[in-house]
Protein backbone atom coordinates (compact mmCIF):
# COMPACT_ATOMS: atom_id res chain seq x y z
CA UNK A 1 0.00 0.00 0.00
CA UNK A 2 1.52 3.53 -1.04
CA UNK A 3 0.68 6.17 2.31
CA UNK A 4 -0.98 8.92 0.49
CA UNK A 5 1.96 12.23 0.78
CA UNK A 6 -0.50 14.12 2.94
CA UNK A 7 -0.06 11.09 5.94
CA UNK A 8 4.07 10.89 5.06
CA UNK A 9 6.27 12.93 6.70
CA UNK A 10 8.33 15.71 4.67
CA UNK A 11 11.23 13.88 5.11
CA UNK A 12 9.71 11.11 3.74
CA UNK A 13 9.03 12.72 0.41
CA UNK A 14 12.31 14.62 0.71
CA UNK A 15 13.49 11.02 0.57
CA UNK A 16 11.30 9.85 -2.23
CA UNK A 17 11.71 13.10 -4.63
CA UNK A 18 15.97 12.55 -4.02
CA UNK A 19 15.76 8.92 -5.00
CA UNK A 20 13.49 9.26 -7.92
CA UNK A 21 15.46 11.91 -9.22
CA UNK A 22 18.54 9.84 -9.11
CA UNK A 23 17.19 6.87 -10.79
CA UNK A 24 16.09 9.55 -13.50
CA UNK A 25 19.49 10.60 -14.17
CA UNK A 26 21.69 7.90 -13.13
CA UNK A 27 19.33 5.83 -15.79
CA UNK A 28 20.43 8.35 -18.45
CA UNK A 29 24.53 8.49 -17.32
CA UNK A 30 25.08 4.43 -16.88
CA UNK A 31 24.17 1.64 -19.47
CA UNK A 32 24.56 -0.48 -16.90
CA UNK A 33 21.24 0.97 -14.67
CA UNK A 34 18.43 -1.24 -14.95
CA UNK A 35 15.61 0.98 -13.25
CA UNK A 36 13.16 -2.24 -12.31
CA UNK A 37 16.12 -3.44 -10.31
CA UNK A 38 17.40 0.15 -8.75
CA UNK A 39 13.61 0.66 -8.22
CA UNK A 40 12.86 -2.62 -6.27
CA UNK A 41 15.79 -2.10 -4.23
CA UNK A 42 14.90 1.40 -2.98
CA UNK A 43 11.57 0.45 -2.71
CA UNK A 44 12.84 -2.63 0.11
CA UNK A 45 14.98 -0.53 1.81
CA UNK A 46 12.96 2.25 2.35
CA UNK A 47 10.06 0.09 3.59
CA UNK A 48 12.32 -1.39 5.61
CA UNK A 49 13.29 1.74 7.11
CA UNK A 50 9.78 2.66 7.71
CA UNK A 51 8.33 -0.28 9.39
CA UNK A 52 11.70 -0.82 11.33
CA UNK A 53 11.32 2.71 12.72
CA UNK A 54 7.55 1.78 13.71
CA UNK A 55 8.95 -1.35 15.60
CA UNK A 56 11.99 0.35 17.16
CA UNK A 57 9.92 2.81 18.41
CA UNK A 58 7.52 0.11 19.82
CA UNK A 59 10.22 -1.62 21.90
CA UNK A 60 12.26 1.78 22.95
CA UNK A 61 9.27 2.19 25.11
CA UNK A 62 11.03 -1.01 27.22
CA UNK A 63 14.31 0.61 26.73
CA UNK A 64 15.35 -2.29 24.00
CA UNK A 65 16.87 -1.70 20.88
CA UNK A 66 15.14 -3.74 18.18
CA UNK A 67 18.24 -5.99 18.11
CA UNK A 68 18.19 -6.66 22.13
CA UNK A 69 14.33 -7.54 21.50
CA UNK A 70 15.74 -10.47 18.70
CA UNK A 71 18.14 -11.70 21.30
CA UNK A 72 15.17 -12.31 23.65
CA UNK A 73 12.79 -13.79 21.37
CA UNK A 74 15.96 -16.17 19.73
CA UNK A 75 16.62 -16.92 24.03
CA UNK A 76 12.47 -17.29 24.62
CA UNK A 77 12.78 -20.31 21.79
CA UNK A 78 15.81 -21.88 23.42
CA UNK A 79 14.86 -23.16 26.22
CA UNK A 80 16.37 -23.75 30.18
CA UNK A 81 19.78 -25.03 27.91
CA UNK A 82 19.89 -21.79 26.24
CA UNK A 83 21.43 -20.92 22.62
CA UNK A 84 25.84 -21.04 22.32
CA UNK A 85 27.46 -17.18 21.37
CA UNK A 86 27.92 -18.30 18.40
CA UNK A 87 24.53 -19.36 17.26
CA UNK A 88 22.99 -16.29 18.09
CA UNK A 89 25.33 -14.79 16.01
CA UNK A 90 24.25 -16.45 13.56
CA UNK A 91 20.65 -16.02 14.27
CA UNK A 92 20.53 -12.24 14.79
CA UNK A 93 19.73 -9.67 12.21
CA UNK A 94 22.80 -7.72 13.29
CA UNK A 95 26.62 -8.21 12.62
CA UNK A 96 27.99 -10.72 14.98
CA UNK A 97 30.36 -7.97 16.55
CA UNK A 98 27.11 -6.45 18.03
CA UNK A 99 26.40 -10.07 19.56
CA UNK A 100 28.78 -9.82 22.78
CA UNK A 101 27.71 -6.09 23.50
CA UNK A 102 24.45 -7.37 22.73
CA UNK A 103 24.49 -10.09 25.42
CA UNK A 104 26.28 -7.75 27.93
CA UNK A 105 23.50 -4.83 28.03
CA UNK A 106 20.93 -7.34 28.86
CA UNK A 107 23.13 -9.19 31.36
CA UNK A 108 23.43 -6.21 33.23
CA UNK A 109 19.90 -5.48 33.29
CA UNK A 110 19.27 -9.03 34.42
CA UNK A 111 17.14 -10.53 31.18
CA UNK A 112 19.63 -12.76 30.14
CA UNK A 113 22.51 -14.57 31.72
CA UNK A 114 25.43 -16.50 30.78
CA UNK A 115 27.13 -20.02 31.79
CA UNK A 116 29.59 -22.12 30.50
CA UNK A 117 28.58 -25.47 28.19
CA UNK A 118 28.13 -28.54 30.43
CA UNK A 119 29.49 -30.27 27.45
CA UNK A 120 32.50 -27.75 26.07
CA UNK A 121 33.56 -25.15 28.33
CA UNK A 122 34.51 -23.18 25.36
CA UNK A 123 31.24 -22.76 24.60
CA UNK A 124 29.22 -19.96 26.49
CA UNK A 125 25.56 -20.28 26.17
CA UNK A 126 23.01 -17.59 27.25
CA UNK A 127 19.74 -18.14 28.60
CA UNK A 128 16.90 -15.72 29.22
CA UNK A 129 15.53 -14.95 32.75
CA UNK A 130 12.75 -15.24 34.68
CA UNK A 131 12.94 -11.27 34.23
CA UNK A 132 13.52 -11.53 30.63
CA UNK A 133 10.75 -13.83 29.77
CA UNK A 134 8.50 -11.06 31.67
CA UNK A 135 9.07 -8.54 29.51
CA UNK A 136 9.27 -10.32 26.37
CA UNK A 137 5.41 -11.33 27.59
CA UNK A 138 4.67 -7.50 28.17
CA UNK A 139 6.02 -6.57 24.86
CA UNK A 140 4.46 -8.95 22.52
CA UNK A 141 0.75 -8.43 22.34
CA UNK A 142 1.63 -4.88 22.19
CA UNK A 143 4.77 -5.99 18.92
CA UNK A 144 1.92 -8.15 17.11
CA UNK A 145 -0.56 -5.54 17.58
CA UNK A 146 1.91 -3.04 15.46
CA UNK A 147 3.13 -5.26 13.10
CA UNK A 148 -0.51 -6.05 12.26
CA UNK A 149 -1.33 -2.25 12.16
CA UNK A 150 1.78 -1.34 9.99
CA UNK A 151 0.90 -4.19 7.62
CA UNK A 152 -3.14 -3.75 7.79
CA UNK A 153 -3.63 -1.90 4.17
CA UNK A 154 -2.58 -5.20 2.34
CA UNK A 155 -4.90 -8.04 2.40
CA UNK A 156 -3.33 -11.61 3.38
CA UNK A 157 -3.56 -12.46 -0.09
CA UNK A 158 -1.09 -9.74 -1.00
CA UNK A 159 1.01 -10.42 2.18
CA UNK A 160 1.61 -14.28 1.16
CA UNK A 161 2.65 -13.33 -2.32
CA UNK A 162 5.11 -10.65 -0.97
CA UNK A 163 6.61 -12.88 1.12
CA UNK A 164 6.86 -15.47 -1.40
CA UNK A 165 8.18 -13.06 -4.06
CA UNK A 166 10.78 -11.61 -0.88
CA UNK A 167 11.74 -15.45 -0.64
CA UNK A 168 12.46 -16.03 -4.37
CA UNK A 169 14.49 -13.22 -4.43
CA UNK A 170 16.77 -13.56 -1.41
CA UNK A 171 17.37 -17.01 -2.89
CA UNK A 172 17.96 -15.64 -5.98
CA UNK A 173 20.63 -13.05 -4.61
CA UNK A 174 22.27 -16.08 -2.42
CA UNK A 175 22.72 -17.83 -5.25
CA UNK A 176 24.30 -15.20 -8.06
CA UNK A 177 28.14 -14.53 -7.69
CA UNK A 178 28.93 -12.48 -4.72
CA UNK A 179 26.01 -13.46 -2.85
CA UNK A 180 26.70 -16.23 -0.32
Amino acid sequence: MRVSRSVESPAADKREHHYRERMRSHGEKYREFHRPSVELLVNLIYTYDVIYTRLAREVERDGLSVAAFNVLMILSRSGREGCPMHELGELLLVSRANVTGLVGCLERRGLVERAASRDDRRVRLVRLTKAGGRLLEKILPRHYSEVRDALEGMSDRSKADLSRLLTKLRRAALQTPGGA
